[in-house]
């Protein structure tokens, strides 16, 4: 009898803490759910008000995303400790959307370009305008990643309805350095000499990319394809705004290195005075305190990584200073 009811509380512990954990990742979205129009599709995104909200800022996100349309895992989590767990309670209103073709948004994000997300952006500004909550003059826009493309384009075409830019880790060169950027990374962290692995990358990036321009048979080759020709140097020239580029030194998928030294390329080692540039020291794509070559998917579930105090620091300081 008594070794039934030992075995029976060791099933009961168990089982109670699988549903905590389970509960846990199953946090309820804060804020209020919308929608708005972009051209012909309608665009599911979700609004965070500061308590009794008047004529207050806000910061548009985009980013999360994974090369194939999904959103990767850290999306959630990073909006969570990053933006709604700070900006709300210091009264600037956080907004957030599913890109075009994802979650519950309409349309096809494989064959919408990197302008056609900007456009989609600018819609969610017109949006946010339009609300008596919102100062339509106090708007930022903040893309993590290849959204960061997304955010330069928006910052350079409509200044007058931004109040500024922030780019998290994403690439101030063109996608098909980038793409180079990410087999480099990947050979790399396999143990392969870093000479050798950027040839092998040129050779694979080029291959792909004749590839998808031949047959985009896959949502990921037809995102590729529409990627081609992008160059990002035009937009960045633009920028007017107080603009922050953040970059990580142990992120694989945009080197600090590259993406610093394609900004002294595009403005000859004398960066504009609107211009704050960072590189954060043991972060990577999301910013995370993590080792080079950190792979998500071969760490367990339950851990949970820390963000980076540095970057916390540099990207609220920027908010705060200018919106």
């Amino acid at each position: 009898m008594r070794s039934f009811l030992i075995t029976l509380c060791v099933f009961l512990l168990c089982t109670l803490s699988s549903i905590s954990v389970e509960a846990q990742d199953q946090i309820e979205p804060a804020g209020e759910e919308v929608v708005f129009k972009s051209k012909n599709a309608v665009l599911n995104g979700r609004l965070v008000l500061p308590d009794s909200a008047v004529n207050v800022p806000v910061i548009i996100f985009m980013g999360g995303m994974y090369e194939w349309g999904d959103f990767h895992p850290q999306r959630d989590i990073f909006i969570r400790e990053n933006l709604e767990a700070v900006f709300p309670d210091a009264g600037v209103a956080v907004f957030y959307y599913d890109p075009r073709g994802t979650g519950e948004s309409e349309g096809r994000w494989g064959r919408a370009s990197l302008t056609t997300f900007a456009d989609d952006a600018k819609a969610a500004i017109t949006y946010l305008e339009q609300r008596k909550e919102i100062d339509p003059s106090r708007i930022g826009i903040v893309g993590q990643g290849e959204d960061g493309w997304v955010a330069q384009i928006v910052a350079a075409t409509a200044p007058q309805k931004v109040k500024l830019m922030a780019s998290l880790a994403g690439p101030t060169f063109d996608p098909t350095r980038q793409l180079v950027n990410e087999y480099h990374s990947e050979y790399v962290c396999a143990g392969q000499d870093s000479a050798a692995a950027y040839e092998k990358a040129v050779q694979k990036a080029q291959s792909h990319q004749n590839w998808v321009a031949a047959l985009p048979l896959t949502k990921t080759w037809r995102h590729m394809n529409m990627k081609v020709g992008f160059e990002p140097e035009e937009y960045i020239r633009q920028i007017q705004v107080p603009a922050l580029f953040l970059f990580a030194k142990n992120d694989g998928q945009v080197y600090s290195e590259w993406g610093t030294e394609a900004l002294n390329e595009i403005f000859s080692n004398s960066l504009p005075d609107n211009f704050s540039v960072h590189s954060i020291a043991g972060a990577n794509h999301f910013f995370h305190v993590t080792p080079p070559c950190y792979d998500y998917l071969t760490e367990s579930q339950s851990i949970q990584r820390n963000f980076s105090f540095r970057f916390k620091e540099v990207f609220q300081d920027f908010i705060f200073s200018n919106l």
